[in-house]
């Protein structure tokens, strides 16, 4: 079998796919396969995806999970643990229920429906088992934009390097995870096509958890980030990224959901908490950094 560096890029789950890696043509294409599997089980935009088979059946009945299911939700909802909530799998029922994030009828919620659809968001009311999940109220929806892009980055990570791929890089819509060679990673500006920022991997494993206002919104005010708490959009950044060495893009996606709630006050004890590196961009365009001692890449302004 021919092994070769080659670039496989589409567009998947809504946003753009890269995966590239010393391997052949045809692993790429597998690889790539995962994500549009995924894509096909767990979207909330696919009317027949079993993830809308469960929010329709909420407070209602239990589904079967498989394996891989059960692998995927146990992840969410450990995340939805370890940040209070502040990363909530069950937040459906706002982006979806309130706000219609993605969907053809995208509006800004009133008072009224928050108040009914932030009752409903709350991950300790979803019952899983190794064979069922069960949303226990009706109405509850889940949502995996805040962890499923990197749960995907990581999926494809490793069936590359089980492949026998040695320089791997895969971006899910700025989920990146990295190994065995040198790459640069642009942190552009939020509202230009220029760049602010770069980073330059080392061999070593690495994941870079991209988060921003920027990315889907209705209103300045109103963008896809929100809190489960207070049901609106936080207001503290235009962007965020989290950086770690090793392969914990599905946790680090969920915790820049998690930090994009704090105020900037609390992210230097909360950067040493979950052990991670952090770039924020504030509303000012200003570029913040937070425990960039702890990981193996160079950082520069441009």
């Amino acid at each position: 079998m021919a092994f070769f560096e080659k670039a496989l890029e589409a567009k998947v789950m809504s946003t753009h796919l890269l995966i590239k890696a010393n391997i052949s043509k045809n692993i790429l294409l597998q690889a790539h396969k995962i994500a549009t599997n995924f894509e096909s089980r767990y979207s909330a935009y696919k009317e027949d995806s079993f993830l809308n088979t469960i929010n329709q059946n909420a407070g209602k009945s239990p589904i079967h999970c498989t394996k891989e299911d059960y692998a995927l939700f146990s992840t969410a909802i450990k995340a939805s643990e370890q940040t209070d909530g502040l990363f909530d799998i069950s937040i459906g029922a706002l982006s979806h229920g309130a706000y219609h994030f993605g969907f053809t009828n995208e509006q800004k919620a009133s008072q009224e429906v928050l108040k009914i659809q932030k009752k409903l968001v709350n991950y300790k009311q979803i019952t899983l088992t190794k064979n069922s999940i069960m949303l226990n109220k009706k109405g509850m929806r889940l949502d995996l934009g805040g962890i499923g892009k990197g749960y995907v980055a990581k999926l494809i990570a490793q069936f590359l390097a089980d492949k026998g791929a040695t320089k791997i890089l895969v971006d899910v819509g700025g989920e990146i995870v990295t190994r065995g060679k040198s790459y640069t990673i642009a942190l552009r500006d939020p509202f230009s096509e220029n760049n602010l920022a770069l980073i330059k991997t080392s061999k070593e494993d690495m994941s870079i958890s991209t988060s921003g206002s920027y990315e889907r919104f209705i209103d300045k005010e109103s963008h896809h980030i929100l809190s489960a708490s207070e049901g609106i959009s936080p207001q503290y950044y235009n962007s965020m990224s989290i950086l770690q060495n090793g392969w914990n893009i599905d946790f680090l996606d969920a915790y820049a959901t998690a930090m994009f709630n704090r105020e900037p006050r609390k992210l230097k004890n909360l950067s040493r908490t979950y052990n991670i590196s952090l770039i924020t961009i504030d509303k000012k365009n200003i570029i913040i950094q937070e425990n960039m001692q702890n990981i193996s890449a160079f950082f520069s302004k441009i």
